[in-house]
């Protein structure tokens, strides 16, 4: 258990994870359309565009957080969902695209619950840096 707790404060870890979300959401943006043939789909073209900018947009906010994790529990709580959120939302809706509802399809929304919760543990994070300069 000890060990987990390490890694999930190691700002190496967050950092890689976010530069590997960055890659991938730029070389399936770059490439996805044309060799997945989603484009003749609007449903499916909008659900990609909509998963790489999530993914994109998401991993840079990873990266500002990993530089964070000092400032407090509620940054580190924040990157921890934000990394699995990414996964599962980003992931669940690339799914969802490929292959249509699956048995797993459940990841989605869980996912989405996640990167809220990680806005949330921000605007919680923010409030007590409010609260501590009063």
């Amino acid at each position: 258990m000890i060990l987990w707790i390490q890694l999930l404060n190691n700002k190496a870890i967050y950092l890689v994870v976010a530069a590997v979300y960055g890659l991938t959401a730029v070389a399936l943006g770059a490439m996805g359309t044309h060799l997945f043939g989603i484009e003749n789909d609007a449903r499916s073209y909008s659900l990609f565009q909509m998963a790489v900018f999530y993914q994109l947009s998401h991993a840079v906010l990873l990266m500002w957080l990993a530089t964070q994790l000092t400032e407090g529990v509620m940054i580190r709580f924040a990157a921890l969902a934000l990394s699995f959120g990414i996964m599962l939302f980003c992931g669940g809706l690339y799914l969802l695209i490929w292959h249509g509802n699956t048995a797993i399809s459940w990841v989605t929304p869980v996912g989405g619950s996640l990167i809220i919760l990680a806005w949330l543990n921000l605007v919680i994070h923010g409030f007590s840096k409010i609260k501590q300069n009063k």
